[in-house]
């Protein structure tokens, strides 16, 4: 299994993530501004393969505008933490804040994902860990043997989500971190920001500590 991101040229996109293993796995969709570029990279990194699912990690413009697009180009199945599932299937425009960054999300039949389920890939099984906080649905994807967590907006290298759009709670954040903070990540890739493929540890204390817990 490998992982590699796909820059969509758009520059507030969320990143966007091809898992490749035994089967393949998209994480987020970007704005679908970008959707040519995203589109090519996938098909130059898979070749005659094909893209079996994507994931968003949670409803915003900027990780789903470009969820249908990719549907419609490759026939995947697609998924979104259960509390975030509707907005997306609604095109919800003020919770997906499409509206706010002028832009429109089309509806998707994503599936509902819920806390513990498995998204197997053959040689890797990510687990899904609902982390709510920065929307009700924010879900993370954990591969215990890699120890690799892609993070959505939950977690950054450096810090955490926004928790001041609708659906948002630092409460509720806190919480998701305390979860985070039990688990053995040695691989980041969070929602914005660089990638660390060797995560120091000490980072989830004072990212801890910064919120005040």
């Amino acid at each position: 299994m490998y992982i590699r991101r796909i820059d969509s040229g758009i520059p507030f996109d969320s990143s966007i993530y091809l898992v490749v293993g035994e089967r393949t796995m998209l994480v987020d969709a970007g704005s679908g501004l970008g959707h040519r570029n995203v589109a090519d990279a996938i098909r130059s990194i898979l070749g005659e393969r094909n893209l079996d699912m994507v994931v968003a990690t949670h409803c915003h413009y900027d990780h789903v505008g470009g969820l249908a697009a990719i549907v419609e180009e490759f026939g995947c199945e697609a998924y979104a933490g259960e509390l975030d599932a509707q907005s997306i299937r609604d095109a919800d425009d003020r919770y997906t804040l499409a509206s706010a960054f002028d832009g429109v999300v089309r509806p998707v039949d994503v599936r509902d994902l819920k806390d513990g389920d498995v998204l197997d890939l053959g040689d890797s099984r990510f687990r899904v860990i609902s982390t709510p906080g920065h929307t009700r649905g924010s879900i993370c994807l954990y591969d215990e043997a890699s120890g690799a967590l892609i993070s959505g907006d939950t977690l950054f290298e450096t810090g955490v989500g926004r928790t001041d759009f609708a659906g948002g709670s630092m409460t509720d954040l806190r919480r998701s971190l305390t979860v985070l903070s039990n688990i053995d990540i040695r691989e980041l890739y969070p929602g914005h920001g660089k990638e660390c493929e060797s995560y120091d540890p000490a980072m989830m204390a004072r990212i801890m500590n910064l919120v005040g817990m």
